[in-house]
């Protein structure tokens, strides 16, 4: 299941929340067959800038991408997933 609102996206620095970056969430979630009940966007460290949208991290070689933590209808953590701005995985 889908997210389809953006209420249930939410950012760990809401300054940097974009409407790109919320519809590469749902455009995402809309492919995945798992039940996603929200996301949250984990912006960068304070020392890269608390930016949404980067390169590299766990890939130094990683194209452009959101990281971004997914729950379950309950709240449970089930995945964290690096998304592109087409909303696919990266």
């Amino acid at each position: 299941m889908g997210i389809n609102s953006t209420d249930y996206i939410a950012f760990t620095n809401e300054a940097a929340r974009t409407s790109e970056a919320e519809q590469a969430i749902v455009t995402y979630t809309q492919q995945d067959t798992r039940n996603f009940g929200s996301a949250t966007v984990l912006c960068t460290p304070m020392k890269q800038g608390k930016k949404t949208w980067h390169k590299g991290g766990t890939n130094p070689n990683a194209r452009e991408h959101i990281t971004v933590a997914f729950q379950g209808p309950t709240g449970k953590h089930i995945t964290t997933l690096h998304i592109d701005r087409r909303g696919r995985r990266v």
